[in-house]
Order: structure tokens, then C-alpha cells, then sequence
């Protein structure tokens, strides 16, 4: 099968409301998030942007701002799609930046089960799945761009409405603690101490 010519696209534009700034520049095991997820996009994708209004400091890539101001991260991935369209690639690895334990090797897993599908994404327990670590085919764009006019910004609707593909844990490595979100200060602990307890992870 064909490769995906992907753009990776490291979003790090939220406000960090509960955790109190910005998250980009925050460091996890000594190294920037914004950093860490532009390292495990890398070896995977033809392009690396961060998309951000305000760029973090420590920012390893090109950065894009939203075409469409404070839609969050459907917001996000509208200008990722734009920059894929015009760079001819063929869509996205979407990876927010305060999934800092998200490693090369989850990206490469995800990527290599897409097939067909318009989007995948990782199952996240207890169910669901982690549509911030997801790709995204520049196909989708339409179906955004309706999105962003909607009163349902969420990215877990969107892949819904597109018929995204979910990858199982298990084809992950049963990976499912990678997926700590760090929203607070006591989410950058537990993210220090690793992924080594995956029950409890919302």
C-alpha cells in the first residue's frame, strides 16, 4: 500500500486555563511538551508545523496560526488541513502537545492502520477514543470547515460524522496510559512518573 504523505501538526494554542499558561513550554522528563510531541511526528511525516496563535519559546517547527479564531482544537485542525491542501499531502497527524507520553511508536501504529477510513484514532478507556492523536485525510476538510458554523465543535463529532476507524489498544501495545492528558500540575507528576498505570487514566 501507497505511504500517507502526512503534514504533523503539534497543536499548542490552548490557554492552559486549569493549568495555569500555556502548556507547550512546560517541561516533561527535562524536555519541552511542544518538543516531545514534535519528536515522536517526526519520523513519520513529510512536514511538521505547531499550530498556535502565540507561539511557545521552545517550539521545534514552523508555527501556523488558527484560520478561525477560539474554535479550539476543530479550530486547529482546520488549519492544519489547509497547510496539508496547499503543501499536496494527503492529510494529517493531528497530536495535541499535553499528550506528552505519546511516543513514535504509537504515531507509526495509528498511521499504519488507517487503511481506507477518512480518520483514525486510538481507543481510549473506558471508551471512546483520542481524537487528538489521530490522522485526519485532507477529505475531512469540508466536514470541518461545516463544523466549525455548528453549535458542536468537538473533534470526538467530527470523527463521528466522517466514520473515523478506531484502533484497538491492543494493536497499540495495549498503549492505553500513554494518553494522559496534562491538564494540572498534578498531571505533570503523574506524566514524570511514566505510563505505567493505564487504570488510571481518564
Amino acid at each position: 500500500m501507497t505511504r500517507l504523505r502526512l503534514l504533523g501538526a503539534v497543536l499548542a494554542g490552548g490557554e492552559g486555563r486549569r493549568y495555569g499558561g500555556p502548556k507547550g513550554d512546560v517541561l516533561v522528563g527535562g524536555t519541552p511538551m511542544v518538543v516531545r510531541a514534535v519528536d515522536a511526528l517526526r519520523p513519520w511525516v513529510d512536514d511538521v508545523v505547531v499550530v498556535a496563535s502565540r507561539a511557545p519559546a521552545s517550539a521545534p517547527a514552523r508555527v501556523i496560526p488558527d484560520r478561525v479564531a477560539g474554535a479550539g482544537p476543530l479550530g486547529g485542525l482546520d488549519a492544519a488541513l489547509g497547510e496539508a491542501s496547499a503543501l499536496g499531502l494527503d492529510g494529517v497527524f493531528l497530536l495535541a502537545c499535553d499528550l506528552p507520553l505519546v511516543t513514535a511508536e504509537v504515531v507509526g501504529s495509528v498511521i499504519g492502520l488507517v487503511g481506507a477510513a477518512a480518520a483514525a484514532a486510538p481507543a481510549r478507556a473506558p471508551s471512546g477514543v483520542e481524537p487528538l492523536c489521530a490522522v485526519y485525510r485532507v477529505g475531512v476538510h469540508p466536514t470541518v470547515r461545516e463544523r466549525l458554523s455548528a453549535t458542536d465543535r468537538s473533534l470526538h463529532a467530527l470523527f463521528r460524522d466522517v466514520g473515523g476507524t478506531v484502533v484497538p489498544a491492543e494493536r497499540l501495545g495495549g498503549a492505553g496510559a500513554v494518553f494522559l492528558n496534562v491538564n494540572t500540575p498534578s498531571d505533570r507528576h503523574r506524566a514524570e512518573a511514566g505510563p505505567s498505570h493505564p487504570e488510571e487514566v481518564p
